[in-house]
């Protein structure tokens, strides 16, 4: 009679799984197939532009970055040089103190798009003819900005303007705040006027501190130059004339009715009295006497142009006109041109990065510059020692072949011929000369490998490396043309690797499965979570019997139901029924276990059941333990 045992069982199953997967599948699948197409798509673009360039033009590329590296190093160099500078005028500041200036430094030179390396050369200026203007680190970024402007406007050097700037503030004793007034004021003149900016700056510097020792404000100056202008006297000249004849207007008294001397009413005292005298003769006599011979003229046409000259006046006060100038002539190619190259040069004198690896080279070459006759003894000694071991390597490996030949010799010796030896004297004393040969070869070849291990030993020592990196810097600087040929010839090469690498790439995204990529790590991790059972079970299934075969069959179906290629693919597992699973147990040869069966179940109602054995075989039911 067949033993039966029935359990009643509820299976619910729910697939959750395959969707997820599906979808997963699905979306990694079409981004593998756009990122393919986009990267082959660039690379079709890059390859097209490199075939489209010839040698030259690679030739011609490599040598423009070579170029930029170089203008890098040098734009550097003039930096910390002009930072140096002006430090040397300020240099009782702290460094705590002295970071404010360096940041106002990068500040301008961002707002007025110049470089660093000009404004600070700026700042070194106005320090050095004004130290005042130093004192705080606003007021000489003021003054540095307005002669950037003024530079701009005028179409003139920055180093001049700036001269020219604070020269004139330094004569009429203003103040950091005033810098744009007389910018302005400047520019203005040049509008209004035929003198131009700097043809203005050059009358100040001799009429400048006169005006200011007169009472004539710096519209009224430059006013009275431009009215010299317009009869064509510029430059110094003006300025001289002006300062002759002003200085003799105070020299005759007149000017004077508010009690202090005033250009207009000297001029209007002095064209009154002309007009007084009936004569020309009169007249002539009376503005040589008050201009004197060398003024007359500057007298003369300040006399005829009072109008002209007020009306000047009028027309340099309060205006903007530096910033319109500077605008304008600031829209131009050229000028764009040397915007980009500055700011350039300002990423990298502001780049924390570039300072870093500045500061490093500097104390490189500091203890070069402090011990280059230790670094030149250094060098010489290692290059002596590289060549006495180059010599004892030569040396042993001559002694090695030497060595090879007299061991052949001495196996034969030993062989067949070694009566001979024995009984011929001459050939005894070869074999033992061979012998000695052998030895000292043997001794070479280990100090040899001893010199070795002491030059590895040497070679990576820090002092070793440290003489190393000057030397390589040195070679660099005074190799640079030849680096820069050698980089260039290697440019092709360097185009076909990457052109390579890329397709490589592309290649790899085109051909690359997310899917089987986590397919195989699962597979991986299972594979190595299972493989104490499937030993176990491996080596019991070579057990002769039934036991041997029930444990070969449950492997196998142990190894197909880890198969994530059936569970990841097309192929979706149907779980059983319980109608099914017992139709199963039912064909199943149970007749063929002996022994007794432990069945523990979880049954606080007792509904499982049991007829008869299992051929024979008794169950034992518990409903105190269960799974």
């Amino acid at each position: 009679m067949a033993a039966t045992m029935k359990i009643p069982t509820v299976f619910t199953a729910v697939d959750k799984f395959t969707s997820v997967v599906s979808k997963m599948t699905s979306g990694v699948s079409t981004f593998t197939k756009t990122t393919g197409a986009a990267v082959s798509g660039v690379n079709t673009k890059i390859d097209g532009l490199f075939n489209k360039m010839g040698n030259i033009s690679q030739l011609l590329l490599g040598l423009s970055f070579g170029a930029i590296l170089g203008s890098a190093i040098t734009d550097l160099k003039a930096y910390e040089d002009g930072v140096a500078s002006f430090r040397t005028i300020v240099s009782d500041l702290s460094d705590k103190d002295f970071a404010k200036y360096t940041a106002s430094i990068n500040q301008v030179a961002k707002e007025t798009k110049k470089s660093t390396i000009d404004v600070v050369m700026s700042y070194e200026k106005i320090a050095g003819l004004n130290a005042k203007f130093a004192e705080t680190s606003d007021g000489i970024s003021a003054i540095s900005k307005a002669s950037i402007v003024l530079s701009r406007a005028s179409k003139d050097e920055l180093g001049a303007s700036t001269e020219n700037l604070v020269g004139i503030m330094n004569q009429f004793s203003l103040g950091a705040k005033e810098a744009d007034r007389v910018i302005n004021v400047l520019a203005a003149g040049q509008a209004v006027g035929a003198a131009s900016i700097t043809q203005s700056a050059e009358a100040y510097k001799n009429f400048g501190s006169v005006a200011k020792g007169a009472n004539i404000t710096l519209e009224q100056s430059q006013a009275l130059i431009q009215t010299l202008g317009k009869y064509s006297l510029f430059g110094a000249e003006a300025g001289t004339k002006l300062r002759g004849a002003t200085l003799q207007l105070q020299k005759a008294g007149l000017g004077y009715k508010s009690g202090q001397f005033s250009i207009n009413d000297a001029l209007e005292d002095a064209n009154e009295i002309t007009k007084k005298l009936t004569t020309q003769r009169a007249k002539d006599t009376f503005i040589l006497k008050t201009f004197g011979a060398e003024n007359i003229t500057a007298g003369k046409i300040l006399l005829a142009n009072i109008d002209t000259y007020k009306e000047f006046t009028k027309g340099v006060t309060g205006t903007s006109e530096a910033q319109k100038a500077a605008e304008i002539n600031s829209n131009t190619l050229s000028e764009k041109i040397n915007q980009l190259k500055d700011s350039f040069t300002n990423y990298l004198t502001t780049n924390d990065q570039t300072i870093g690896g500045l500061n490093l080279a500097k104390v490189a070459l500091g203890f070069l510059a402090s011990n280059i006759d230790l670094v030149v003894l250094s060098v010489i000694s290692i290059i002596g020692f590289l060549a006495l071991l180059k010599t004892i390597m030569i040396i042993s490996s001559t002694w090695t072949f030497l060595s090879s030949i007299a061991m052949g010799v001495y196996r034969a010796a030993t062989g067949k011929a070694s009566i001979a030896i024995g009984k011929n004297t001459v050939a005894l004393a070869a074999y033992k000369t061979m012998q000695i040969l052998m030895t000292v070869g043997t001794w070479l070849a280990t100090a040899a490998t001893t010199a070795f291990g002491v030059a590895m030993a040497i070679a990576t020592s820090p002092i070793f490396l440290i003489i190393a990196a000057i030397v390589a810097i040195i070679a660099i600087f005074i190799y640079w043309d030849e680096i820069v040929a050698w980089f260039s010839k290697q440019w092709e090469t360097f185009t076909n690797f990457i052109s390579a690498l890329w397709t490589g790439i592309v290649t790899f995204f085109e051909e690359f499965s997310f899917v089987d990529f986590f397919r195989d790590i699962g597979q991986a991790i299972i594979n190595w979570m299972l493989m104490p059972l499937k030993t176990v079970l491996k080596l019991v299934s070579l057990i002769p019997g039934s036991i041997g075969e029930a444990a070969k069959s449950g492997l196998d179906k142990l190894n197909e139901f880890t198969d994530l290629s059936n569970v990841i693919g097309s192929k979706k597992e149907v779980l059983q029924s319980p109608q099914e699973v017992q139709a199963q147990n039912q064909q199943s040869e149970a007749g063929k276990f002996k022994g007794r069966l432990d069945i523990n179940v979880n049954d606080p109602k007792k509904q499982v059941t049991t007829e008869s054995n299992f051929s024979g075989m008794p169950v034992n039911l518990s409903s105190t333990l269960g799974f």
